[in-house]
């Protein structure tokens, strides 16, 4: 069997894809096991492991919706299809976008192949669970009290990291055009006026 088909952007797609698929999966094991138990503490302020005080902390959280929580209280019945089926379609789309990718692109392969990483790490979640398992908690005090940014995942970081390269690609993939072939010269094969 040829691995031919594994240069390129498809080298960077069967890189990255397992790799974040296999992070997330392994951190939100991690996070089931130690930090779900947190929960059943009977004060807050044990509920949690604080990494950069003030700022940073691992806490356990399911996210039965969408980002920030949307439709987590719509029934059961209907949100885990809804979110699965969903799920399903974005990456068929991705996967037909990455497919159409032009040789010459650097970043945009990593960056779709980041975004696919990640929309699959959520789906296994949602196939299994119904939910997703989140544990990554930023937060900055402001008049003493806590605002924090909704707490997420590794699969949610490759994807927020892949979109900010596709939004960087916007902005410099004209730049990485390919020199178009300029008219052939008199002289050459195909060239001068015949």
């Amino acid at each position: 069997m040829k691995l031919s088909f594994l240069k390129g952007k498809n080298l960077i797609l069967a890189a990255t894809v397992p790799l974040v698929v296999i992070a997330d999966l392994v951190t939100k094991m991690l996070a089931v096991s130690y930090l779900r138990p947190l929960v059943a503490e009977s004060h807050p302020s044990d509920w949690f492991v604080s990494v950069i005080d003030g700022f940073f902390r691992l806490k356990y959280a399911e996210n039965a919706g969408a980002a920030w929580g949307l439709l987590r209280n719509a029934a059961p019945t209907f949100r885990i299809p809804f979110f699965i089926i969903v799920s399903l379609l974005a990456i068929g789309l991705i996967v037909w976008f990455f497919r159409r990718i032009e040789p010459h692109k650097r970043l945009l392969p990593l960056a779709v192949s980041l975004v696919l990483g990640g929309a699959v790490g959520n789906l296994i979640d949602r196939v299994r669970f119904g939910k997703v398992v989140d544990f990554v908690d930023w937060f900055i005090t402001i008049g003493g009290e806590e605002k924090h940014w909704p707490t997420f995942n590794v699969a949610d970081a490759a994807i927020t990291v892949g979109v900010a390269l596709l939004i960087i690609e916007m902005f410099i993939g004209d730049k990485q055009k390919p020199k178009e072939a300029g008219p052939a010269k008199s002289g050459q094969p195909g060239g001068g006026k015949g």
